[in-house]
Formats: C-alpha cells, sequence, structure tokens
C-alpha cells in the first residue's frame, strides 16, 4: 500500500519530492512516476489476465488434458480387444452347440430313413420321431444361456 512522506529522492527522478512509499522492493516515487508505477502494475495485471485466457483457450494442449486423452485411447484399445476375444469366444461356443444339433438331427433322420426303408412303422416309432423333433426345435430355439467371464 502506498503511503505519502515528506520530501525524498524519487528512485525514478531522483529529484528530492513529495514522494509516495511504494514498498521496500519498489521505492518511492514522485507524484508524476507514480502513474507510470500504475501503468506498469496495470499492464502486469492485464498480462497475467492475458496468461489465464491463453491457458482457458488451450486448456487440451495441458499436459494431464493428453494423460487423459491416452488413457482413454489405450482403454478404448483394451475393451476392443477384450470384446473382440469374448465375441470369438462366443461364435465358437455357438458353432459348437449348433454342429452338436445338426449332428443329432442328422442321426434322427437316418434312423427315421432306415425305419422307412425296412417299413418297421408302429405307433410307438411315429410318435418316438415326433418327439424328437420337438426337442430338438426346443434346443434349437432355446439356446443356452452362454455367460460371459469378464
Amino acid at each position: 500500500m502506498a503511503t505519502t512522506t515528506g520530501k525524498i529522492s524519487c528512485v525514478k527522478c531522483e529529484k528530492l519530492k513529495a514522494t509516495v512509499t511504494c514498498g521496500e522492493r519498489v521505492g518511492d516515487f514522485c507524484f508524476d512516476h507514480m502513474s507510470e508505477q500504475f501503468v506498469k502494475i496495470e499492464e502486469g495485471l492485464n498480462e497475467f489476465q492475458s496468461g489465464i485466457d491463453r491457458q482457458k483457450a488451450e486448456l487440451q494442449k495441458h499436459e494431464l488434458m493428453k494423460q487423459i486423452d491416452e488413457w482413454e485411447c489405450e482403454s478404448m484399445e483394451k475393451i476392443r480387444q477384450v470384446a473382440d476375444e469374448v465375441r470369438h469366444e462366443l461364435s465358437s461356443s455357438v458353432i459348437r452347440f449348433l454342429t452338436d444339433l445338426d449332428f443329432k438331427l442328422k442321426q434322427l433322420a437316418r434312423q427315421l430313413l432306415q425305419c422307412r426303408k425296412e417299413e418297421d412303422f408302429i405307433d410307438k416309432n411315429i410318435q418316438f420321431f415326433h418327439e424328437e423333433v420337438i426337442r430338438l426345435k426346443d434346443n434349437r430355439n432355446n439356446t443356452p444361456d452362454f455367460k460371459n467371464r469378464s
């Protein structure tokens, strides 16, 4: 805080005049040079404000923002890899399930063909084939609940 003192020499013009003390580090100024000191302070404040505004405008360039961006990319890549692995495992499981179902259907078809060739049908056989076809359809329509292990 500036205080008025008696006649002391101004640190700027070194003339003995009424001065204002601006602190130990700044010194004493006459009223003419005091306004220059205010201008310097005002310029310093404006420069400081410009720096803040620049930092706000360039927030995406901040080092922590760059680290967050890298973390995001790495995380998304890991998620993509896990998703690909799980998709592959699911595809393999579904293919195994459908292959097994296809095998059972072909076995049933062979048995049916064999019975037709031998003309060895009785009501019990027809009921058996009918129930097996229904069971296979139910299996196909109600696929196992494949669980995600992640």
